[in-house]
């Protein structure tokens, strides 16, 4: 199993204040921490050796993939600790094959 991250895009500012104080630090731009189907576990793990907090992730039905949002500078930490960069062809390779594995 692999943990990815998709690049930084700019997002609209969320509703929840924390979460646009967050924003507004790095210009509204988040990426996602993202893993293959089953690999929950490895991904929390992950997570939590890059300083995620385990309330921040975000599961269907509420979001369509399990993943973290991550900042930039959660980004490159999540980069340096190993996870695999993903460009835009990649992430949509990437929810093909997870689309494929779930039932």
């Amino acid at each position: 199993m692999s943990v990815y991250v998709d690049q930084l895009v700019p997002h609209p500012p969320p509703a929840d204040l924390a979460t646009r104080r967050a924003g507004e630090r790095h210009g509204h731009r988040w990426c996602h921490l993202l893993c293959a189907p089953g690999g929950e576990a490895e991904l929390h793990a992950f997570a939590a050796r890059i300083g995620l907090n385990r309330e921040w992730f975000q599961a269907p039905p509420a979001a369509s993939k399990p993943h973290y949002d991550l900042t930039p500078p959660r980004r490159a930490a999540a980069l340096e600790a190993g996870a695999v960069e993903l460009d835009r062809a990649g992430l949509r390779a990437f929810f093909a094959r997870w689309k494929a594995a779930r039932p």
